[in-house]
C-alpha cells in the first residue's frame, strides 16, 4: 500500500474512533512514555503541538513543564522544508500557523538539535522497527537523520502495520508507544 492510501485509512480509523476509547488508550499510553527511561533521563523535550484526531500532547508538555523540564516545540519553514525547535513555556506561547498547526512565536530561542534529549515525533502509521508514516512534508526525517538523542512516537495499537512502507530517505523512531 502506498503512503498516501495507508494515511489516509489511519486517518478515517482515527476521525473513527469513539472519544471514550481515544481518552482511554491516551492516558494509558501517556502513564508510559511518563515511566519511561527516555523521559525520565532527559532535561529537554521536544514535542509537537497536537492537533485534531492527533494524540494529545498538551498534557505531557504541561506535565515537563511541572517537572521541570525545558519543552521546545517545532515551528516548519515551509521554504527549507525544515524543523527549528523554539522553547516554549506555556502553551499560550504557540501561534496558528500554516496548515492550521500551533507552533511557538518565532521570537522564541531557539533549541539546538545537540541540547535536545527527547523527541516524541508525530505520525499515522508505524512499522515494529520504528519506520513512519507522517503527514507528508518529510520534515521529521530531515531532522532525525543526524539527531543522537532518544526519539519515541505514540500510537494507538490499530496504528502498527507491518507493510514494507519504508523508502530509503526515512529514518525510524527508537520506540513506539502504544496503549499495550
Amino acid at each position: 500500500m502506498d503512503k498516501k492510501k495507508i494515511r489516509q485509512l489511519m486517518l478515517n480509523q482515527l476521525h473513527n474512533l469513539p472519544e471514550k476509547e481515544k481518552k482511554l488508550y491516551t492516558n494509558h499510553i501517556h502513564q508510559k512514555i511518563l515511566t519511561s527511561k527516555e523521559w525520565i533521563e532527559s532535561d529537554i523535550i521536544a514535542i509537537t503541538i497536537s492537533r485534531g484526531q492527533e494524540i494529545d500532547t498538551k498534557a505531557l508538555i504541561n506535565q515537563a513543564l511541572e517537572e521541570g523540564k525545558k519543552v521546545c516545540a517545532p515551528r516548519c519553514e515551509p521554504d527549507t522544508k525544515k524543523l527549528f525547535f523554539h522553547y516554549i513555556k506555556s502553551l499560550e506561547e504557540a501561534v496558528p500557523s500554516f496548515f492550521g498547526l500551533l507552533e511557538p512565536e518565532p521570537h522564541l530561542p531557539l533549541a539546538h538539535k545537540s541540547e535536545i534529549d527527547l523527541v516524541i515525533v508525530p505520525g499515522l502509521a508505524f512499522s515494529s522497527s520504528g519506520y513512519r508514516v507522517g503527514f507528508g512534508g518529510g520534515y521529521y526525517d530531515r531532522f532525525l537523520s543526524d539527531y543522537i538523542g532518544y526519539s519515541i512516537s505514540m500510537a494507538f495499537s490499530f496504528q502498527l502495520i507491518e507493510d514494507n512502507f519504508a523508502e530509503s530517505y526515512d529514518i525510524p523512531v527508537s520506540k513506539v508507544i502504544t496503549e499495550r
